[in-house]
């Protein structure tokens, strides 16, 4: 009966990845025709990767931040298709589609990803797999970059990727995937990282825990951290515990190798950034992990309907902690809220507007909002916790800490990689959820879309039409 149905759910995701596909290109197709120049970001991009299509490969643009991974991707792509047809295949509207083709394969790899994730849930069916791994393909402002030719698609792709991998037991092939990663932005190092913490927490687990103790006690404890160290530190002989030590090492070999190579760049480089580095100074910017747990709870809300009891239960449990925890952020907020000159600057992004109106519309704006990076904080490491463990969430936390703490610029795309790692670790258990969440995402990507394409707006010193976007 299950490979009579798992034969149907094939059946049936082959059909729903020719639709997504299908509008993936309508799409493209439309935002090529209103805007077939490159836009923004673009105008960096596009002329970068052409050179590379040419052959000049030495020519870099000092104005761009990033690897040359995004390029190398589409050259790679591009030449052959231009060999075999004799025509020029770098064009604008033929670099953007390296995006569409990268966001359809990012599909799979959701699926692949909440199938593994959550195999052991008799909740979550392969069907349900399907429709979580389409909110998260169409996860609006990830989406939306699927029609531009940024980064932010390549990026995203190859990270779960690394993570999927990883999670089959392919540490090599993860690692390959993170050294693609970080060559389209240096960020993904950090993703890296944390799932070489998930490997050598689960490698903890497979030396150090018998297979009843890892079922006995639950994975988000703080128990079983402590049972890991009880049973290692009893561990006899001496030699044992330099086996276990040997062993561990040679899982995480792949990861380290990695970790070495990009100190060797960051060395050699001087820095972490390529080309223009006054525009990405690092700072201390707290706050930004704020935003970040707001983004998590307004863009999951639905998933998170179950977590109001037991999150209103801990605040009247614990509520001293709760209202130091809030008067320090409160503090945070009101000492280290850092405003980037692009954010006043430029009308274009929707972060310009949410920040006008508001955490500046009144003095107290941005203090109110305090619960709800609270829950977002709750629902996060509880989300991971339980998904996976007390160390790989505490890792994920830290993560986000080192990724988005430097940057003084508030900006949407920064959060993508971590509100899908969130997301993909909460249970697809309910169609009720899943189908609130799809038709969210469905409405705030035709807004952004139309807004796009049907609103565009002139500046005084500029002719050329300006749009609004992510």
């Amino acid at each position: 009966m299950n490979k009579k149905v798992d034969s149907y759910a094939g059946s049936a995701l082959v059909c729903i990845v020719a639709v997504y596909a299908g509008g993936l290109l309508i799409i493209s197709s439309h935002i090529n025709e209103i805007q077939p120049t490159p836009y923004l970001d673009e105008i960096y991009h596009v002329p970068q990767a052409q050179e590379y299509c040419n052959g000049n490969f030495t020519y870099w643009d000092n104005r761009i931040t990033t690897l040359p991974g995004l390029y190398l991707i589409s050259v790679g792509a591009i030449t052959p298709l231009s060999k075999w047809f004799g025509e020029n295949f770098c064009e604008t509207h033929h670099l953007r589609l390296t995006n569409v083709a990268l966001s359809l394969s990012s599909f799979v790899v959701y699926v692949w990803l909440t199938k593994t994730i959550h195999q052991t849930s008799r909740e979550c069916s392969t069907w349900k797999s399907i429709a979580s791994a389409l909110n998260l393909a169409i996860f609006p402002p990830l989406f939306f970059f699927s029609f531009l030719y940024y980064t932010d698609v390549a990026a995203a792709f190859l990270v779960f990727l690394m993570y999927g991998l990883h999670l089959r037991g392919y540490n090599i092939f993860a690692a390959i995937a993170g050294v693609a990663a970080v060559t389209v932005r240096q960020t993904s190092i950090v993703w890296v990282i944390l799932v070489a913490v998930g490997c050598f927490d689960l490698g903890l687990q497979q030396l150090l825990l018998k297979t009843k103790e890892r079922k006995r006690n639950a994975i988000s404890s703080w128990h079983q951290v402590q049972m890991i160290s009880k049973n290692f530190f009893h561990l006899a002989p001496a030699s044992r515990k330099i086996q276990v030590i040997s062993q561990l090492v040679m899982k995480l070999l792949p990861y380290i190798i990695v970790g070495l190579i990009f100190v060797a760049f960051v060395v050699l480089n001087d820095g972490l950034v390529v080309g223009d580095r006054a525009a990405h100074q690092a700072t201390i910017h707290v706050p930004q992990l704020f935003y970040l747990f707001g983004l998590v709870t307004v863009f999951a809300a639905p998933h998170w309907i179950p977590l109001l009891l037991p999150f209103c239960k801990t605040c009247l449990k614990k509520w001293f902690l709760i209202l130091i925890t809030m008067g320090l952020a409160g503090l945070v907020i009101r000492y280290n809220t850092l405003v980037h000159p692009y954010l006043l600057a430029d009308n274009r992004h929707y972060t310009f507007y949410i920040w006008k109106r508001v955490f500046e519309y009144q003095p107290w704006g941005r203090y109110v909002i305090i619960p709800l990076y609270l829950f977002g904080a709750f629902a996060t490491f509880r989300t991971m916790s339980t998904a996976k463990s007390f160390i790989f969430a505490f890792a994920f936390v830290i993560c986000c800490f080192v990724a988005l703490v430097p940057q003084r610029l508030l900006e949407v795309r920064y959060f993508l990689i971590p509100f899908l790692f969130v997301r993909l670790h909460i249970p697809p258990r309910s169609w009720i959820f899943l189908f609130i969440e799809f038709s969210m995402y469905l409405a705030v990507n035709a807004a952004t879309i139309y807004l796009f394409a049907t609103r565009p707006f002139f500046w005084a010193d500029s002719p050329l039409p300006q749009r609004f976007m992510w």
